[in-house]
């Protein structure tokens, strides 16, 4: 396929990309089919060696690859686009990988391009039709099992700049702000939430997109991919949020109240203040605020600053507002406030963190 921006395929043709077996598909294919024939194997082994050695596939015999427990945006994917300051990347797992166990510090979702896909999440076998999602938590030890000719892409989430590229899909009681939310305050975070899309095409259009932004880049790849990402989120929710499998061990919607109370922090986060949340939920500021801790370990005014300091770094980013407005775009009436807070949490200046990751 073509790498340059201006040969990037069509969704014909990438859907067509995306279903023929690759060359080290095809080793890892015949390596699977030869494992009840020793003698045939070996020799197998020795005419891909090179090439095995040289593209680092997972085959034991040859390459001794030390895979870490936990896969993250610095070290595993530092190659690819999330790894370059990147929010957002999608990857394809090639079919006949060897099983191997693993997690990430980052959100992973599982898309279904075609056929079936097996799975485990904490050591329980599950199934992901052609079309549906699966939303996995950092942290969350899994697998992944393609043995036949379906496709599985994974789009893969920054943890640690979701609140501030995705602050949108916080600020609503919804199940994907629920599963984000618990992930990004809370000690018992939902592991997992399903969708049943049922093939949706709109959505597959969209998964084929990112797809194509993340591997066929240019200078405005990352802010599409954002874009279509919160696309994405939206019409999940609009069509498909009603039908949605939340993990059995995580808090949900029907549990404990915070998470809605933290949507609406994200939601009122320049004048909210811990008795006006009390009184929306019909607590006392007290048991109000112990909720909170329970649940996050931390207190209502580090969560509400943490909030007011992440959009701060996305309207820096994406605003020319001085920093006085940006102050009072984030709810501190005074700028010295504002800017003795930021320098704080992130260790800079406003005006040298918008320097520092101005996009050139």
């Amino acid at each position: 396929m073509p790498t340059e921006r201006s040969n990037a395929p069509s969704k014909e043709e990438l859907l067509e990309y995306l279903c023929t077996f690759t060359k080290s598909e095809e080793i890892y294919r015949r390596y699977h089919d030869l494992a009840g024939t020793p003698d045939q194997k070996a020799a197998y082994l020795k005419e891909i060696e090179a090439y095995a050695v040289e593209h680092h596939l997972i085959i034991p015999e040859i390459v001794q690859l030390e895979l870490p427990e936990q896969f993250t945006e610095q070290t595993y994917y530092s190659h690819l686009p999330i790894g370059r300051g990147s929010d957002v990347n999608v990857a394809r797992h090639l079919r006949y990988t060897p099983v191997f166990h693993y997690s990430t510090s980052f959100f992973e979702i599982y898309y279904a391009l075609s056929g079936t896909i097996h799975y485990t999440l904490n050591d329980v076998p599950c199934v992901l039709p052609q079309g549906d999602i699966s939303f996995i938590a950092p942290g969350v030890p899994r697998s992944i099992e393609v043995f036949d000719d379906s496709v599985l892409l994974s789009i893969h989430v920054r943890h640690d700049t979701f609140a501030a590229a995705f602050s949108n899909t916080l600020r609503y009681d919804n199940i994907l702000s629920d599963f984000f939310l618990s992930n990004l305050y809370s000690r018992e975070p939902i592991s997992n939430v399903l969708f049943h899309a049922e093939g949706d095409p709109d959505l597959r259009d969209l998964v084929l997109d990112m797809y194509r932004e993340a591997h066929y880049s240019d200078d405005f790849s990352f802010r599409m991919l954002n874009h279509l990402l919160s696309v994405f989120f939206i019409r999940i929710l609009r069509r498909y949020e009603d039908q949605a499998v939340v993990d059995a061990g995580g808090q949900g919607r029907a549990g404990s109240p915070v998470p809605a109370m933290l949507s609406y922090i994200y939601d009122h986060f320049t004048e909210i203040s811990l008795d006006e949340l009390a009184e929306k939920f019909n607590y006392s500021a007290s048991h109000c605020s112990r909720l909170i801790r329970t649940h996050t370990g931390r207190g209502f005014q580090s969560i509400l600053r943490d909030v007011r300091m992440q959009q701060a770094c996305s309207v820096l980013l994406t605003t020319g507002d001085s920093v006085a407005e940006v102050s009072g775009k984030v709810g501190y009436a005074n700028p010295e406030s504002f800017i003795r807070a930021f320098e704080k949490q992130f260790g800079v200046s406003p005006a040298a963190f918008r320097k520092q990751n101005a996009v050139s």
